[in-house]
């Protein structure tokens, strides 16, 4: 069975028309990806009517004649339904084997019976698109025809926690139930799925199998983009066993460059204990101005790293204690916010919102709420790296789609006016965006102190290596690799 969406078109209030009228087929699993504020996310809330209020909706599922009605699950980027407060049993909704055997497969050590308020944050974002698995897989013993949507069900997840749950939705579009997977992460998505959909402009899609799909508008993960560099068979393009089997991926080492003229620029020693972390023979932290620092968790859990990220921050700055973090309110215009923020942190409000800009679309008259994950994202990054503070950046990389990552990294590398802390799991995006990193230890292991360094240095301690490391290479970066081809 397959589900087709026809000229479906979503009109929002506060944004006006977000995606459409688009029509493609949903067959197996369909990985539905655009950039940032292209209007998956609408495309997805539209297919599973869950809309916001006052929104209007053109077109839809079409039913053949004859067919069934469809069965749709739908599975937000943003929303757990069950409170925080009950197990993890009763979250995913459905008892039995098929649950518990699901669960394991996160390969988390918390029972069931737990409270969600006992997991980590990324196990607890795996929760919601688990249990619309299981509901989907439930639906299909009454229907013939179901539709599971998920929406960036990888964005806030660990990478290992992200090849698990996309395994989980490609067993499901095995045991015959249509999956429409929206995701910015396409390193993970790409080999699994059967067809990849592209949103390109109002109207616009491309709808090719996933096999022979070739981006529009994205860059290609570096795989990809690697295995094309040096003339591998598209059939290739996607396996790290066929990169693996190059001598000159073998042979290329990572380059090595700090931040431009570091030499003279203040450096601002932020001793051990002050940092709140076990850095074995070195003092302290040595935070250069203008630089990217990244903090790599040990664990699953991200909040031990923005505990000691921000504890480096104040002490950069001088302050007595932390800053906490900021609620940013969703019903603020844009404009107005940067403008508080700039004058409250310092910096060029103008110059935050071009930034934001060039990462996804920004609508200074729209307030926060009414901007895409992505765009969100764009917008508190460039509020970041324009603040005449030291900021920390949790996970910026979230939800935005490949073209701005990189982007993003390329900004972060080149510097600022101000040191920036990024907290991240994301290897890929680290070794782009940071100058050094700080790697924290598993707290398994109390006795193993935290690494720090250049990331060529540290990355083989990495609790989840860059994809070209698990290729077998010593380099980190395409561009790495195709050094060494041109020496």
């Amino acid at each position: 069975m397959s589900a087709v969406v026809e000229s479906l078109a979503v009109w929002l209030p506060g944004r006006g028309i977000a995606v459409g009228p688009v029509s493609f087929e949903i067959s197996g699993l369909t990985l539905l990806t655009g950039r940032s504020g292209s209007g998956a996310t609408a495309l997805a809330a539209a297919l599973g009517g869950d809309l916001p209020r006052g929104a209007l909706v053109r077109g839809g599922l079409a039913r053949r004649p004859g067919g069934s009605e469809v069965s749709v699950h739908h599975v937000g980027s943003d929303r757990l339904d069950p409170p925080l407060d009950v197990p993890v049993s009763r979250a995913l909704g459905q008892p039995g084997p098929e649950a518990a055997a699901l669960w394991g497969r996160l390969g988390s050590d918390a029972d069931r019976g737990r409270s969600l308020r006992d997991l980590d944050p990324a196990t607890y974002a795996a929760v919601p698109v688990l249990r619309g698995v299981l509901a989907a897989l439930a639906s299909r013993r009454d229907h013939p025809s179901v539709l599971l949507v998920v929406d960036q069900p990888l964005r806030l997840l660990t990478p290992d926690l992200r090849e698990v749950v996309g395994q989980v939705l490609r067993d499901t579009a095995d045991a015959g139930i249509d999956v429409c997977w929206v995701e910015h992460d396409l390193g993970t998505g790409v080999p699994l799925a059967d067809r990849v959909v592209e949103l390109v402009d109002q109207g616009d899609v491309v709808v090719r199998p996933a096999a022979a799909w070739r981006p529009r508008r994205l860059p290609l993960p570096p795989q990809a983009s690697l295995a094309r560099a040096l003339g591998l068979p598209e059939s290739s393009w996607w396996d790290l066993d066929a990169l693996a089997a190059v001598p000159l991926v073998q042979a290329a080492v990572p380059t090595a460059s700090g931040l431009v003229g570091s030499s003279t620029l203040a450096v601002v020693p932020v001793p051990a204990e002050r940092a709140g972390v076990d850095l074995g023979a070195l003092a302290g932290v040595d935070v250069t101005v203008g630089e990217t620092l990244g903090v790599v968790p040990g664990s699953r859990d991200h909040r031990p790293a923005l505990r000691i990220a921000r504890r480096i921050a104040a002490s950069v700055d001088q302050e007595p204690r932390p800053r906490p973090p900021l609620e940013w309110p969703g019903h603020v215009p844009v404009q107005r916010l940067t403008q508080a923020w700039t004058r409250a942190r310092g910096g060029d409000a103008d110059a935050a919102l071009r930034s934001a800009a060039r990462l996804a679309v920004v609508d200074g008259a729209r307030g926060l709420a009414r901007h895409s994950t992505g765009e969100q994202r764009a917008l508190v990054w460039a509020l970041g790296v324009h603040s005449g503070r030291t900021e920390v950046l949790d996970r910026p990389e979230a939800g935005l789609d490949a073209h701005a990552r990189r982007l993003m990294a390329a900004a972060l590398r080149a510097g600022g006016d101000t040191a920036t802390i990024v907290v991240s799991h994301d290897p890929e995006f680290l070794v782009r965006a940071c100058h050094r990193l700080l790697v924290l230890p598993d707290p398994t292991d109390p006795e193993a102190p935290a690494l720090l360094g250049n990331p060529a240095l540290v990355a083989a301690h990495l609790p989840h290596p860059p994809v070209l490391r698990r290729a077998g290479s010593r380099a980190l970066r395409v561009r790495d690799v195709l050094e060494e081809v041109r020496r």
